[in-house]
């Protein structure tokens, strides 16, 4: 009579699905995307890779669609988990089994030119105050006073914008920047020592902030040159607190905790130089102002590729960038179609997406540039909002970006050399 074999001596079969999941995941070449796994196939050439994603337990190839109701796995899936264990535990030895724990790779460093560095460091206070009073001069208009209107002559659109420029970057209230202000009178930047009071009302003027809006944009243009080697840019957005606090009353009786309002700012940046070429600042959500920031940059710069992050995921930003003669690199969310949608250049950046994946990702890294000009923003100009009206708050960002992208001259100055002129000076 035959012996009946134990459970302890059971073998799966080579065929099973999951001894080829184990085939296909010692072969590589699967690779992480975004929260999905892309596994190239075994055996149809004419789909060269399917998407598993193990949180849903789904796959893209035929074979789940019909068993996977019925709760079986397929070899695609098996092949992840197997790639997945793996990966934690080290490469495996197909010839004798032995496990190879992987190296430890090393952190990515970017040289950095300490000579510039350190040039435009300690020239910059110096420098930026003349940059800042030649773009003024350049390309902020006086408006028209009607003839015989009575009163004091009001402070000069151009000396408004510096004053309240130079208060900002001195990182200290009106009154205590007095001493900045009187500097600016003797480099002959300023026609008086303007009051305190005075650069607040300005500080607070709405006509302001598309002037500033213009300067932010006419900054960025001496570094267009070299953005324009890469021609990639990325967007974002960051909130920026400020001094006021939600009542205590509200808190008390809404029983919510207290906390710092913020205001919202939107920027388009150059991933090379780290300049600001679009910005907005407004409580709308993200999608919708990148269209208005990649018109404002595309007036002066050369884009070739934008990426930005799943907040900006709609067809009419796609149509934008493309219309700017630019790549959109903006990754797709879990629920989102691919081939089947009608705009074209949602189904051109989907196979991008999908068939070279790789490439995709790296390119879409360079959207990580704009963190960095968010710790820019936020290390430089201390990260709060002195002001506390809603105008004035608008203005004192707008500020901030415009010193950034004066900054960033400077630093570029010392680094390639470059020649900077605004309007007649230079």
């Amino acid at each position: 009579m035959a012996a009946i074999a134990t459970p302890t001596e059971f073998q799966p079969l080579t065929t099973t699905r999951e001894e080829r999941g184990r085939e296909i995941a010692r072969r590589g070449g699967i690779r992480k995307l975004g929260a999905r796994y892309v596994v190239p196939s075994a055996s149809n050439s004419n789909v060269p890779s399917y998407v598993v994603d193990i949180v849903k337990q789904t796959c893209t190839c035929p074979d789940h669609s019909e068993r996977g109701p019925l709760g079986i796995h397929c070899k695609h899936q098996e092949a992840v988990l197997f790639w997945l264990a793996w990966e934690q535990e080290g490469a495996v030895n197909t010839e004798t089994g032995e496990v190879a724990l992987p190296e430890k790779k090393k952190r990515k460093t970017y040289k950095q030119d300490w000579r510039a560095y350190n040039a435009a460091q300690t020239t910059e206070r110096e420098r930026v105050p003349y940059l800042l009073y030649w773009l003024c001069q350049a390309y902020v208009d006086e408006p028209e006073r009607p003839a015989g209107k009575p009163g004091r002559k009001p402070m000069p659109r151009r000396e408004a914008i510096y004053a309240i420029a130079t208060k900002v970057y001195s990182l200290l209230s009106t009154r205590r920047a007095e001493k900045d202000i009187k500097d600016a009178f003797e480099r002959g930047h300023l026609s008086r020592v303007w009051d305190h009071n005075t650069i607040i009302r300005a500080l607070e003027d709405e006509a302001l902030t598309d002037v500033l809006v213009q300067l932010v944009e006419e900054s960025g243009g001496p570094l267009a040159a070299i953005e324009a080697i890469c021609g990639q840019y990325a967007a974002d957005s960051t909130g920026v607190p400020t001094v006021t606090y939600k009542r205590w009353f509200d808190v008390k009786h809404k029983k919510e905790r207290g906390k710092h309002l913020f205001r919202k700012l939107h920027f388009l940046c150059g991933t090379a130089t780290h300049v600001i070429a679009g910005v907005k600042v407004s409580s709308e959500a993200d999608c919708p102002v990148l269209p208005e920031m990649i018109t404002q940059a595309d007036r002066l710069h050369d884009m070739r590729e934008i990426s930005a992050d799943k907040a900006y995921l709609a067809k009419y930003n796609l149509a934008a960038i493309v219309d700017a003669g630019a790549t959109p690199l903006i990754p797709f969310k879990s629920n989102s179609v691919g081939m089947s949608s009608k705009s074209p250049h949602w189904r051109t950046m989907w196979a991008h997406f999908t068939l070279k994946a790789e490439d995709f990702m790296k390119k879409y890294h360079h959207r990580s540039n704009a963190e960095t000009v968010v710790s820019m923003l936020k290390r430089n100009f201390s990260g709060v909002l002195r002001c506390k009206l809603a105008d004035a708050q608008v203005n004192e960002i707008l500020c901030m970006c415009l010193l950034h992208n004066l900054q960033r001259i400077v630093h570029m100055v010392e680094e390639f050399g470059i020649e900077v002129s605004f309007g007649a000076k230079a």
